[in-house]
């Protein structure tokens, strides 16, 4: 056999590639196929959501990530559940996730969290001292760690 025969024999059949060439291209469909019961969102349309989250909230638009924009938006709308909710519907809702953590003063909370674990004699807490009071009662709230069971175990504990 010659050093061509064994290259030819060593190589793949027309009918494996294109057989191999299916199966990747199945496997891509299901990747980007769309979950059931949600629309799909282009690309143009995420970029007009973000835009306007931008604008409105130009120091926490980028608090929500790309796929929990794009879950919201991709959902059936409630007064027509064979069309996707409208832009105008789905920028609403996203609004008022954005203005409940403004008015809660999620934004603010990591940087009072690390005020709380700083050391106190940093210049923020000396010169704040109420913050760094409000920081050490969240980081108090959230580093309690209790677990509370109401009610007894099948054995009357």
């Amino acid at each position: 056999m010659s050093t061509d025969e064994k290259k030819i024999d060593a190589t793949v059949s027309a009918e494996e590639v294109e057989k191999a060439k299916a199966e990747i291209a199945e496997e891509i469909e299901d990747e980007t196929e769309v979950a059931s019961g949600e629309f799909e969102v282009t690309k143009e349309e995420m970029s007009i959501i973000r835009a306007e989250l931008a604008c409105e909230f130009p120091d926490d638009y980028t608090y929500m990530s790309d796929a929990y924009v794009k879950s919201v938006a991709s959902k059936p709308y409630s007064k027509d559940p064979t069309i996707r909710r409208p832009l105008e519907y789905t920028m609403e809702k996203l609004t008022h996730v954005m203005e409940w953590r403004e008015q809660a003063g999620a934004p603010e909370m990591e940087s009072l969290v690390h005020l709380a674990n700083g050391p106190e004699t940093a210049t923020e807490a000396v010169e704040n001292p109420d913050k760094l009071t409000k920081a050490k009662a969240l980081v108090t709230s959230l580093n309690n760690a209790s677990l509370y069971w109401h009610g007894v175990t099948k054995e009357g504990k």
